[in-house]
């Protein structure tokens, strides 16, 4: 296999993974072929074997990109231990909606990594643990009750935000603030009123 040489390369395996994405996203591993890939991507066949050694090898790329970017942004989302508590809400929150907004920036590439990888259980179970180790490391910082186990917050909030991403995100019944407030919300301020 060939790897791409100089912009017009970059550009070309750029088009070539695009196409892929909503192939991937729209019809399934199974059910997407090459030929659907090019004609999307505007290239022949031998165009496209320059940059990938199959569709295996594409979709795998895929998954790696995804799984690059959403570990890299919930790295970047663990709390400082310098944040004042009346601003904590009010961090947390943007966290949340930062990582909507990711979803909802790629969601064709969220469907591919998140959903259709075979192996996309142990993905979530590498992600809620590393947001486990995050809300444990914001839970020594005095954010947190010390009282409750940040491997099940952890599950939780996870489980949340999955399923808001498939039932509200991707079907656009709502958007990455307002998904964020009513997380935050109930997180923050649980569901017993306290009037």
């Amino acid at each position: 296999m060939v790897k791409e040489k100089g912009l017009k390369g970059k550009e070309t395996k750029a088009r070539i993974k695009e196409a892929a994405t909503y192939e991937f996203a729209t019809h399934g591993f199974y059910n997407t072929k090459v030929s659907d890939i090019v004609k999307r991507a505007n290239l022949t066949q031998p165009g496209f074997y320059l940059y990938f050694s199959s569709k295996d090898a594409i979709f795998d790329e895929l998954v790696m990109d995804f799984r690059n970017k959403l570990h890299m942004l919930i790295e970047t989302q663990r709390l400082s231990p310098k944040i004042e508590k009346e601003d904590l809400t009010q961090r947390i929150l943007i966290s949340i909606e930062i990582l909507f907004q990711f979803f909802i920036d790629n969601p064709d590439l969220t469907i591919v990594g998140l959903i259709l990888a075979h192996d996309s259980e142990s993905f979530k179970g590498k992600i809620i643990e590393l947001l486990a180790n995050n809300l444990k490391y914001e839970q020594q910082s005095g954010y947190f009750r010390s009282n409750l186990s940040m491997d099940i917050t952890a599950v939780c909030i996870f489980g949340m935000i999955e399923h808001l991403i498939t039932s509200c995100l991707m079907k656009n019944k709502s958007n990455p603030k307002i998904l964020a407030e009513e997380v935050v919300n109930l997180v923050i301020n649980g569901i017993v009123d306290q009037s």
